[in-house]
């Protein structure tokens, strides 16, 4: 029996990461021919996206996914409790973003611009954060980042008097931070998961200097399909990634400003993805601008 040609550009859209794309498939479909099917696949991918409509639904659900990953009691965080206190774990952090390319691709944007400032945006357990402060002790780094949980285990690693860390939203960056302009902004792995992503560049743009710099990073994800593709699964549940970004979509939204860049880079295609995908260019877009 033949696949569903729509079920099957639906599944395509979901392993590329594009929720929404999906669901507005999914939503047309069912609303052209009543097949009850397209409308089980759009209650689904809805449920993934509940969490982007306020934001406490987002904060709270970020905060249960990294609280039921990182925060429950076990022997093996009793481990890595005691490698935080010692410093062995921030020391193996630092050791192993200084080598990420992602990583080195900012590094030379810091060592250009040389900043007095520099603001983490989304900064998760704070691996960005705690290297560019041990390899830059110059630099003045706050970090922002929803969770709770994920703030409190990047407090714990923090050894360095030049990073402190803050809890809350970037959007209220203009609120939780210390007066003053920042140099530098950059936000990893991060824009594909927020609510509003204009919303979010406005706030960090609103705190840099004229002059100043934003970079981020984002997945680049451009497959090829060849054979069937199996049910897509969202692994990380609501805490996982709701749009996708093209080489075109950056260029327009961000080509304008001053000083843009646009770099590609790859990395080979995990093995979760299922053999009938090719990727084209899989990795991430590394991307800067210059406020004006």
């Amino acid at each position: 029996m033949p696949s569903d040609p729509v079920l099957q550009q639906a599944q395509l859209l979901l392993y590329r990461d594009d929720l929404r794309g999906a669901l507005e498939l999914l939503d047309t479909a069912y609303a052209r021919t009543t097949n009850p099917v397209y409308k089980e696949h759009a209650e689904r991918v809805r449920g993934w996206t509940a969490h982007l409509q306020s934001r406490e639904a987002y904060a709270d659900a970020y905060e249960a996914y990294y609280r039921r990953l990182k925060g429950r009691w076990s022997l093996k965080h009793l481990e890595r409790d005691l490698r935080v206190l010692l410093g062995f774990k921030t020391r193996k952090v630092v050791r192993h973003t200084a080598e990420d390319r992602e990583f080195a691709r900012l590094e030379r944007e810091v060592q250009a611009l040389r900043p007095g400032r520099v603001l983490d945006c989304g900064s998760g357990e704070g691996r960005i954060a705690l290297t560019l402060a041990a390899r830059h002790p110059s630099v003045q780094v706050d970090a922002i980042e929803v969770s709770p949980t994920n703030m409190r285990l990047a407090s714990r690693m923090n050894r360095f008097r030049n990073l402190r860390f803050h809890c809350g939203f970037i959007e209220d960056a203009s609120r939780i931070l210390p007066p003053g302009p920042i140099d530098l902004a950059y936000s990893f792995a991060v824009l594909e998961h927020v609510r509003d992503v204009d919303e979010v560049v406005s706030a960090i743009m609103g705190r840099l200097r004229p002059g100043g710099r934003f970079c981020f990073v984002v997945p680049m994800n451009e497959f090829v399909v060849d054979g069937d593709l199996p049910d897509c699964q969202h692994d990380d549940g609501v805490a996982g990634h709701v749009r996708v970004f093209s080489e075109a979509l950056l260029r327009e939204q961000f080509g304008r400003l001053p000083g843009f860049l646009l770099e590609k880079i790859p990395s080979p295609l995990p093995q979760h993805y299922p053999g009938a995908i090719t990727p084209v260019e899989f990795g991430s877009f590394f991307v800067a601008v210059t406020k004006p």
